[in-house]
């Protein structure tokens, strides 16, 4: 479990997130919603470690610290069990999939190549890409290459699996193979936490959605109480412009 106290992150007068209160339970999916620049990207990089928060306490686990006091081993704890995939997909242009895939096991986890690539194979066919294991990712679509960051994120083995809006450099027909595979993560009991404009998918997938404004939670509760049934005027003003289905809001307003 991850419980997050008044964190806060500036970057120079720059305020972005404004004491941030989140609990991330074992085997939760959780959702963090929001319009652009409500920090919900900054939120996810600052429980990998990708950037230090300024101000907080981080309870994960039996590690407990101070932010502005982490230690060297309160931050390895975090980057070592925490793993992001991104919205670029980030792979290594001049390895095939399977090496990509392969290179935390072997850099970071100092695995030898034999069972890093065992690994690696298990887990690229988890997302359906054995047959392109030797590809690069020039070979690659954008669904396949996300599907390989997605194996790759897996395949560490992390207590936790954040997703940085995964869908959103992809082609609509593209989209649809990715959130198969996170929905098939998800059922495996993986804790997750996922910033998306794909509201259909957040409110099928999560068991819980944070609504952030201006770097703060606004709203938090099950997706229905968040996306169909909140009071909040600034909620239902963003549900109304994004693409949410109306069948969704029908079969709970009745």
């Amino acid at each position: 479990m991850i419980e997050i106290k008044k964190l806060h992150k500036s970057f120079k007068k720059l305020q972005v997130l404004k004491g941030i209160d989140l609990t991330i339970n074992d085997g939760e999916v959780v959702g963090i919603i929001g319009a652009s620049g409500s920090g919900k990207s900054t939120l996810l990089r600052c429980i990998d470690y990708l950037e230090r928060p300024n101000s907080g306490r981080i309870h994960f686990d039996d590690v407990d610290f101070d932010v502005k006091k982490a230690t060297k081993n309160d931050v390895t704890y975090m980057k070592s069990h925490t793993t992001m995939v991104f919205q670029q997909f980030n792979l290594f242009k001049q390895k095939t999939a399977l090496e990509n895939v392969m290179e935390g096991l072997v850099v970071v986890q100092k695995k030898s190549k034999e069972e890093a690539r065992k690994i690696a194979e298990e887990y690229l066919e988890k997302v359906g890409l054995s047959d392109r294991a030797g590809h690069y990712p020039s070979q690659l679509s954008g669904g396949q290459q996300q599907r390989v960051a997605i194996a790759r994120a897996l395949a560490l083995d992390p207590k936790v699996i954040l997703f940085d809006e995964p869908t959103s450099a992809l082609d609509p027909e593209m989209i649809q193979e990715v959130l198969k595979v996170i929905r098939d993560v998800a059922k495996s009991g993986k804790t997750m936490v996922i910033v998306s404009h794909e509201m259909n998918f957040i409110y099928d997938i999560c068991d819980k959605v944070i609504f952030l404004e201006d770097g703060k939670v606004l709203q938090e509760g099950a997706p229905s109480d968040v996306l169909i049934n909140t009071d909040n005027e600034r909620i239902k003003q963003f549900v109304s412009k994004v693409n949410f289905v109306e069948r969704y809001v029908n079969q709970y307003s009745i």
